[in-house]
């Protein structure tokens, strides 16, 4: 028999078992696909990167940028103590990438212009602006997380780190040139007046930072509150409303100050 005669023979044979490479089974083990094992090996990484996230902030808060250690925070996460290293290049840059990714996810959150655009009324942006900003600041209510980043945000403006800048320049900076410029339309030409665009732009950030870093204060005078939506939504009706009123007088402060270079402020 010819060897091609002995070839037909054995493919049409059903106890001769397929050659590697032949028509019945492909040339390779049976194994997952490199780019699933990749894939698989992105979420672990993923997942990781976000337990350390979390965990850092809970560390974060509770002891301070300085006393916090790596080996804690890796501890809360479940992960090995050289992951700091390896996805984020040291504890600082772990401190300012927590910093930064609570800070797009308030951002996303809770945008600061819905329902209006540039052009929309400046009364109706401020409104817009506010609403945004109580969500931001108080919208995590008593949720651990929450508090734990809103304190980090807090305290960083009290006694800046080195990631201060960043979060000044990349995530602060933004919301003042914002408010700055609703406050331009409403205010006219009082807003040529450096003086009267600081002290709008410093009550109304106050005004509604208050009811975070006071709270306890807030919680002693007029008993606990829940921060429920229709809670923030009143907190936020009546920052609108005295920002408002405030404007109207500010508006004719160039005209009439209070006081003047001339006779400076009132003796006490």
């Amino acid at each position: 028999m010819s060897d091609h005669g002995r070839m037909n023979e054995r493919q049409d044979n059903p106890l001769c078992t397929p050659l590697p490479g032949g028509p019945d089974k492909p040339d390779r083990p049976d194994r997952p696909d490199q780019s699933d094992r990749q894939d698989q090996a992105g979420r672990q990484d993923q997942g990781t990167r976000e337990r350390l996230l979390a965990a850092a902030a809970e560390v974060f808060a509770e002891h301070g940028y300085k006393s916090a250690t790596v080996r804690e925070i890796c501890r809360r996460a479940g992960a090995n103590v050289a992951a700091v290293n390896y996805h984020f290049g040291g504890k600082d840059k772990l401190y300012a990438a927590m910093l930064d990714h609570y800070m797009r996810t308030c951002q996303a959150a809770f945008p600061l212009d819905v329902g209006v655009t540039p052009d929309s009324p400046p009364r109706e942006r401020l409104r817009a602006f506010v609403h945004g900003l109580v969500q931001r600041i108080l919208g995590g209510g008593d949720d651990p997380v929450s508090e734990a980043h809103g304190k980090l945000v807090s305290l960083e403006l009290i006694d800046p780190t080195p990631a201060c800048d960043g979060l000044l320049r990349e995530h602060i900076a933004p919301v003042n040139d914002l408010l700055a410029d609703i406050l331009r339309g409403l205010l006219g030409s009082a807003a040529d007046d450096p003086d009267v665009l600081r002290t709008c732009l410093l009550a109304i950030f106050g005004h509604i930072s208050f009811h975070y870093s006071g709270r306890a204060a807030i919680v002693h005078f007029y008993g606990h509150e829940e921060l429920t939506p229709e809670v923030l939504h009143r907190i936020a009706e009546g920052v609108t409303r005295f920002t408002l009123g405030g404007i109207m007088a500010m508006s004719g402060y160039s005209a009439c100050p209070a006081t003047s270079p001339a006779t400076g402020p009132p003796n006490a």
